[in-house]
């Protein structure tokens, strides 16, 4: 029985650190490693999980108006 503690042991570090690379491969491929560090960034940094938050709102929203200054739509800029 000691053998297998000692094993289960043994391999519990390197299951870790694998399954650890396959999260952050599949996250940086798909987008979506914040879900699992999010808790413990608003633990120890809630600052910078706050502009995480704002940064990642700002991406995702999609101008519905045009700024002062842009052209009309239709009209390429340049053109006289």
């Amino acid at each position: 029985m000691d053998v297998v503690a000692g094993l289960a042991a043994f391999l519990s570090l390197p299951l870790a650190l694998v399954a650890f690379t396959w999260y952050a491969l599949r996250a940086r491929r798909t987008g979506g490693g914040q879900s699992l560090m999010a808790p413990f960034e608003e633990i120890w940094d809630p600052v910078a999980h706050r502009t995480n938050v704002e940064v990642h709102a700002e991406a995702q929203r999609t101008p519905e108006t045009p700024s002062p200054g842009d052209p009309p739509a239709g009209e390429s800029p340049g053109r006289e």
